[in-house]
This record gives structure tokens, sequence and C-alpha cells, in this order.
């Protein structure tokens, strides 16, 4: 092990000596200064990406009224954005859906409200939403942070990268005279 009491300074920096020590040794102070903190600033600034899709829908409502969503997707990734958020509905059972919003490059958060129409008591809505991120450093990825698989998960709407929720239609409230 060599000692070098100037490195005792920086323990917990990570610094590889062979490839190094030839360079270190003609720095003069303030270079050496400079050096290490920039080495250790590189450090100090990374943080763990956060990335969400969220959907916010009521339980269940009455077959005559309006259902109220909100459909959110964020990330905090430096350059990323929202590249895509799209949001169908459907009320027959997934035979059909309707579309809420086809959303692109909508910057780092992008809240998206839907009024949704449901069909007769017993029935449900079914929502389901998608998004992906792109233009960050880990390329298209979804809400985890992988990769976006196209024609796999994205394109069958599998989770992830897409959520659902289901929302039961209710006896219409009846009507007090």
């Amino acid at each position: 092990m060599i000692s070098n009491p100037a490195l005792d300074l920086w323990s917990g920096v990570a610094v590889i000596y062979s490839m190094l020590h030839k360079l270190m040794a003609g720095l003069s102070g303030l270079k050496w200064g400079m050096l290490a903190g920039a080495l250790m600033a590189t450090g100090v600034t990374s943080h763990a990406v956060e990335r969400s899709l969220k959907i916010s829908a009521p339980y269940s409502v009455h077959a005559d009224q309006i259902a109220m969503v909100t459909i959110e997707a964020s990330t905090d990734a430096l350059g990323e954005q929202v590249g895509f958020l799209q949001v169908e509905f459907s009320i027959d059972g997934g035979r059909t859906w309707k579309a809420v919003c086809y959303l692109q490059n909508s910057g780092q958060r992008v809240v998206q409200p839907a009024q949704l129409e449901p069909g007769p008591a017993g029935s449900v809505i079914e929502l389901r939403a998608r998004a992906a991120f792109r233009d960050g450093l880990a390329g298209d990825v979804d809400y985890r942070g992988a990769a976006i698989m196209w024609e796999g998960n994205w394109k069958v709407w599998k989770t992830p990268p897409a959520k659902r929720v289901v929302i039961k239609v209710t006896a219409p409230k009846s009507s007090t005279s």
C-alpha cells in the first residue's frame, strides 16, 4: 500500500493512482484543488431519477354522472420529457376503445383531466394510460426506467408501460322531489 499524505484529504474519492500519478505529480496546489473539487462535485450532484404515471379516478360513479379522472406523467431526469402520453377508455368490456388523449413531447410534467361518460348501471369504465419518457440519457423508457419494447408491452398495453383502472358504474341517483 502506498501512503501519500496529500491523498488523505480525499479518502472516499475513487482515484486510480496508476493512471494519474504522473499527472498529479505535476499539478500545482491550485490545479490539484480544482481537479479534486470537480471530482467531488460530480459525486454530489447525482440523484435517483423519478418518473411517474398516475391515474386518479373514483372507485365508482352513478350511471347518470360523469366520471372525472386525471392522468399525470412526470420525470425529473436531466433533458428527459414525457415523449408520449396515450390514454383510452372503454365502456363495453374492452371491445372498443375511445381516445382520451394522445400527447407528444409534453415537457417534464403533464396533467390531463378527462370527463368520461359511463355506460349503464352494472357496467364498468376501463381506463388505460401509457407513457414513454424520451430525450434523456436513458433513451426511450417506461415509468420504471426500463427500455420501451415498442413491439412488445407497448403495442399491447401491458404493464408496464401501461397502467389501468376500473370504475364501477352504479345505479343512477334517486331523485327526491
